[in-house]
C-alpha cells in the first residue's frame, strides 16, 4: 500500500494554539480518538464552521501523512471506518488515543492569522526519537503498580492526586 493523506479540522484556544506553535519539529499526540477524512473537503467544511461560529479560535487544517508500510503491523494505530460511520461518503480514518505523529511545516493560509495548515506524519515503528523518548519515560516513571502510576499523575501536573495514591500506598 502507498502512502496517503487524511485531513482533519480543529480549533483551539488562542492560548492553546500558541502553546502548539512551539511543537513544530517535534512528536505530539492527541488524548482522545482523531477521526480524520481522506477528503480535504470534509476537514475544511469544519474549519470553515468553526471560523464563522467561534470568533475568538484558531483554525487548524491537519494534512496527516500516513505510509502504512512503516507501520509496526501489531500496533496499527488507524482504522478505515466507512462501512461502520453514519457518514461513509465521508471516507473516515480513525486514529487510536495517544497515536504519535511528527509536526512539519506550519503555516498560515490565505494570510487570516486564524487559519493555519499543519503537516503531521504518522510516527514510524523504528522513530529513533520515539524509541529514545519511550525508553526515557519508563526510566523516569521506574517502578511497579501504584508507584509507578502516581510518579505519571505527579509528571502531568495532577499532584493532589499523586498525594492521595501516595498515602494509600502507606497505609496498605
Amino acid at each position: 500500500m502507498k502512502p496517503f493523506l487524511v485531513y482533519r479540522g480543529q480549533k483551539y484556544s488562542q492560548e492553546e494554539f500558541e502553546q502548539f506553535l512551539t511543537q513544530q519539529d517535534g512528536v505530539i499526540s492527541f488524548n482522545n480518538f482523531l477521526l480524520t477524512s481522506t477528503q480535504k473537503e470534509a476537514a475544511m467544511e469544519y474549519v470553515q464552521h468553526a471560523l464563522h461560529k467561534h470568533r475568538n479560535h484558531v483554525c487548524v487544517l491537519f494534512i496527516v501523512t500516513i505510509n502504512p508500510n512503516k507501520v509496526s503491523i501489531p500496533t496499527i494505530p488507524f482504522a478505515f471506518i466507512d462501512k461502520c460511520s453514519v457518514n461513509p461518503q465521508k471516507h473516515e480514518v480513525l486514529f487510536s488515543t495517544h497515536t504519535a505523529f511528527r509536526v512539519g511545516e506550519m503555516k498560515q493560509m490565505a494570510g487570516n492569522n486564524r487559519l493555519w495548515e499543519v503537516q503531521l506524519t504518522l510516527t514510524t515503528a523504528n522513530d529513533s526519537e520515539m524509541a529514545a523518548l519511550t525508553q526515557a519515560l519508563r526510566k523516569d516513571i521506574d517502578g511497579t503498580g501504584w508507584n509507578r502510576i502516581a510518579k505519571l499523575v505527579q509528571r502531568v501536573g495532577k499532584f493532589d492526586l499523586a498525594e492521595e495514591i501516595y498515602k494509600n500506598l502507606f497505609n496498605m
